[in-house]
């Protein structure tokens, strides 16, 4: 069944552009905003029950850094949880039945890799704990008032136009400005989802949406050094580089490795843009 109109949080964010973009050059309605003001406030109730008409939610704000989170809690915890509970509330009011939250890794230091959903859950910084709060609340709303909810467990989403202090962009600008790379930690491996693949999952959830509440691990399935990254990336851009290991953080987990078995069966999904082919898609996207 098609989805006539769609509420989308965080619009701002780089993955919530691609997702817009994609969604209204399908013919689907886009609510960003609110008659009162221009950028849609999760926090702010009485702004959201000023939309009408919506049938699904796809709540992709939040405050997303780990280091901030640390630096000033209550701001995280505030906006991740408060802004989760008032787009439910808003759907139980406006009898919505379909609600999408992206959440995030909440697994902590691994135990096996790869890592599946039965994992234990151990979330190793506020801005990881509040998005498990969160999904607590889904679980919740989903159970009490009959909303069927999917959360989607994302271990790293990169792409054109992401975020100008993540790793890639930051990358880039150091192979450019004089060709040493300072990372956290070089043998840090993350598991890297190119946004379109993202995307077209979030695309099939919505004309396939399952009833109750279900969450799903998603990635590539496979884990890259940030070092392999950055020396790919100075192929691409055809620059000799320097890598050099800066002191760890909390945010840095060895591997983080996702066990997609179970998002894959459920949706008949598979990524296809593996890290070679993306990292080449945002270097060409930077000549354009």
């Amino acid at each position: 069944m098609k989805i006539n109109k769609v509420l989308v949080t965080g619009s701002r964010g780089f993955v919530a552009r691609h997702l817009c973009k994609h969604l209204k050059e399908i013919g689907t309605t886009v609510v960003t905003n609110t008659k009162a003001r221009n950028k849609l406030d999760a926090t702010k109730i009485d702004q959201l029950l000023t939309v009408d008409d919506v049938e699904v939610v796809i709540h992709l704000a939040a405050k997303t850094s780990i280091l901030n989170s640390v630096k000033n809690p209550y701001e995280t915890y505030y906006t991740n949880i408060l802004g989760t509970l008032n787009l439910l509330e808003f759907a139980r009011i406006r009898n919505i039945k379909k609600f999408i939250y992206v959440s995030t890794y909440v697994y902590g230091q691994p135990q096996y890799l790869p890592i599946d959903e039965k994992h234990i859950v151990e979330p190793h910084s506020p801005y990881n704990k509040s998005k498990l709060l969160a999904e607590k609340l889904c679980e919740n709303y989903s159970h009490d008032f009959g909303i069927n909810i999917v959360t989607l467990r994302p271990f790293y989403v990169y792409g054109p136009n992401s975020r100008y202090r993540s790793f890639i962009p930051s990358v880039i600008r150091q192979i450019k400005k004089n060709g040493k790379v300072v990372l956290s930690g070089d043998q840090i491996k993350r598991d890297f989802l190119f946004v379109t693949d993202f995307i077209n999952l979030l695309q099939i959830i919505l004309n396939e949406f399952p009833n109750g509440y279900n969450f799903y691990n998603v990635g590539y399935g496979m884990s890259y050094s940030l070092k392999e990254v950055a020396q790919n990336l100075a192929k691409l851009l055809d620059k000799k580089i320097t890598v050099h290991s800066n002191n760890k953080t909390i945010a840095d987990i060895p591997d983080m490795r996702a066990d997609i078995a179970k998002v894959s069966k459920a949706f008949n999904w598979k990524p296809t843009v593996d890290i070679g082919k993306g990292l080449k898609l945002i270097v060409q996207g930077l000549s354009n």
